[in-house]
């Protein structure tokens, strides 16, 4: 091959993979403005790092009274479920939030919902793109094909997969799943 060939392929190559992954970048939440979402976040990669290592730290210092974990306009956050778990996030230079479900029952929630999921006619169950806990709420949410969404909702109302933990149902424009 000449070099003018590889040259077109590997460009070809390129193209191809840059439109696929922009038609794979998550969409923004229409919830909150673009420019609100570049404001929360830290203004450095050092900073994020930062960050970032903070949390793994609380994690690990916490225990079972850690929940969940999110930055927010260049601060961490920290979702934890007992007052001397919040004081240990203040005293860490983080900001604490009080919440009622750890990580450990979000997971086993969400666990419960997967199982569930499988057990659903198959339409459904490929209409389900992704699932997700969230302490911050206390919620496992659900994301759902717009076509599937009242369908699985009624479903899991019926036979409630994740116990007391809530579900939160949301449009999915995702790709199917497969079972």
């Amino acid at each position: 091959m000449n070099n003018r060939k590889i040259t077109s392929i590997v460009l070809a190559a390129t193209m191809a993979g840059a439109l696929g992954m922009s038609a794979c970048k998550p969409a923004q939440d229409p919830e909150t403005p673009a420019s609100s979402q570049a404001a929360s976040q830290p203004a450095t990669v050092e900073e994020t790092n930062n960050l970032l290592q903070l949390n793994d730290s609380l994690r690990t210092e916490l225990g079972d009274a850690y929940s969940d974990s999110w930055i927010e306009g260049a601060q961490l956050h920290v979702a934890v479920t007992t007052e001397s778990a919040a004081a240990t996030v203040k005293a860490a230079g983080a900001t604490a939030h009080l919440v009622t479900l750890d990580a450990a029952q979000l997971e086993t929630a969400l666990q419960a919902v997967m199982t569930w999921r499988s057990s659903l006619p198959a339409d459904q169950g490929a209409a389900i793109h992704k699932v997700i806990p969230d302490g911050r709420t206390g919620t496992v949410t659900v994301f759902v094909a717009p076509d599937q969404l009242d369908a699985v909702a009624q479903a899991a109302a019926a036979s409630k997969p994740a116990g007391d933990v809530p579900l939160l149902f949301k449009e999915s424009a995702g790709l199917a799943s497969p079972l």
